[in-house]
């Protein structure tokens, strides 16, 4: 199966997600990397509909597919069975 790969930054960013996993984990799990770069790829990932967007953390509502991307920090992300495919196929 021939599949374009990922940016090395999306591709460790599917990596962590395969449990749900909030933005500031994912943060501290990448330390090497600008909190702005992960989030802009953590955004492309979601409307790539690799990552969707879990729960709100504060309240613990399921957010669906709605979030604020200005505030990740308050929502927790998991992949979508695209995401787990494409960590399937690259492994």
């Amino acid at each position: 199966m021939n599949i374009e790969r990922l940016e090395p930054l999306s591709e460790s960013i599917l990596a962590l997600l395969i449990f749900e996993e909030s933005f500031v984990n994912i943060l501290s799990e990448l330390p090497k990397e600008k909190e702005s770069h992960v989030a802009d790829e953590l955004k492309q990932l979601m409307v790539k509909d690799f990552v969707r967007p879990c729960r709100e953390i504060e309240s613990d509502k399921r957010s669906g597919f709605l979030y604020d991307s200005d505030k990740l920090s308050l929502y927790s992300f998991t992949l979508t069975r695209k995401g787990i495919e494409y960590l399937e196929a690259i492994n």
